[in-house]
């Protein structure tokens, strides 16, 4: 959109020129000026040339001609993010983005993205991980001292409360946390009382997906996945698990797409669980069922429609997904199941079978 009167303005304004002034410089009626600032009528293009000689721009600055441009060329750099981190590229996404905020250094769409993905990022090396999270807080920072948009604020603010929590910094995160509206306050509370019609349903199809995330992430830290809660015992671990993947169910009917790798994690975690109380058949059972949900989530098309009563308008499209890791599925699973605790089952011809399964191409070429 041509943007000449209120870039007249912020140019006049910088140079600290009345209309008056303004128009007297270009043998024009203040009126005149006024008109173009308020977007009502453009000056004659006979005059372009001399307003922009007079404040020392170009003809596309003044036009906004600029600013379409870099719209542009910042829309391509966050279509190119989400290609990246969509095949778990995140290091070279945020690579990419530290060069576009060079470029950039204003924008905080892609100054938050950049924060974003240098947490996301599952760098193993604890040195590079504590570097990515420190420069991750001198951008979240950077916004909350100078940016005015109230969207963006809020964002960062979530930015932070993240970083202080990787950084063992909980108290402060806490804080920050209590400043955000509660979930009765929010605002999908209230559109679930006044949409009708298919925007109500395509509203609520969206908001029972990230209740789903919400409701699997709270569950799924209660269950305790790294052990370090010694009042949960294996067994309720086990139920604990067993609770997401009924929750699941409900929600997508057998037909979770992307989050076949959540049902993945899930069976894989109760049979290590299983292992440890001793229960070997139960061990085996999930294993099974989590290289069967390995091998679904990596031959998903690049689009799959779900089918369930709550989720039938809504789909999975790979161009969409992100992560922060490049190995399939199923190379993860076989990586996991390395552990010791599987060494109770190991020698079992299902095992193998899994493990021969899991290996693939692989599996032939070591034998």
């Amino acid at each position: 959109m041509i943007a000449i009167g209120s870039n007249i303005k912020k140019y006049r304004k910088k140079r600290k020129i009345t209309q008056e002034q303004f128009a007297e410089v270009l043998g024009v009626s203040d009126q005149a000026v006024s008109r173009w600032e308020n977007g009502t009528t453009y000056p004659d293009i006979e005059l372009l040339p001399t307003i922009a000689l007079y404040f020392g721009v170009t003809l596309d600055e003044l036009m906004g001609m600029e600013d379409i441009k870099d719209e542009s060329d910042i829309e391509d750099i966050m279509n190119q993010r989400k290609e990246l981190r969509s095949r778990g590229e995140v290091v070279k996404s945020y690579e990419m983005l530290r060069k576009a905020v060079k470029r950039y250094p204003n924008n905080y769409q892609l100054i938050l993205a950049l924060a974003a993905d240098l947490q996301f990022a599952n760098v193993y090396n604890d040195e590079i991980r504590l570097k990515n999270l420190q420069e991750a807080e001198s951008l979240i920072d950077r916004v909350l001292n100078e940016c005015t948009d109230a969207e963006k604020i809020r964002e960062a603010k979530i930015s932070k409360i993240f970083n202080c929590i990787w950084l063992e910094r909980r108290e402060e995160a806490a804080a920050i946390a209590e400043t955000l509206p509660g979930m009765n306050e929010c605002r999908e509370s209230y559109l679930l009382q006044i949409y009708t019609g298919e925007k109500f349903r395509t509203f609520c199809r969206e908001y029972l997906e990230d209740l789903y995330v919400d409701m699997y992430l709270a569950i799924d830290s209660y269950g305790d996945k790294f052990c370090e809660d010694a009042t949960l015992t294996n067994r309720e671990r086990i139920a604990i698990f067993e609770k997401e993947l009924a929750l699941t169910e409900l929600i997508f009917d057998g037909n979770p797409a992307a989050y076949s790798s959540w049902i993945k994690d899930d069976h894989a975690r109760i049979a290590l669980f299983a292992c440890a109380d001793g229960d070997t058949e139960l061990a085996l059972s999930h294993l099974e069922a989590a290289k069967d949900a390995a091998v679904a989530c990596d031959t998903l098309p690049d689009e799959v429609p779900y089918t369930s009563a709550l989720m039938r308008g809504r789909s999975y499209r790979s161009e969409e997904q992100c992560k922060n890791y490049t190995h399939t599925e199923q190379e993860g699973l076989l990586s996991f199941i390395e552990q010791k605790g599987f060494d109770i089952i190991r020698g079992t011809e299902r095992f193998q079978n899994v493990k021969k399964l899991l290996q693939g191409d692989r599996g032939l070429s070591e034998k």
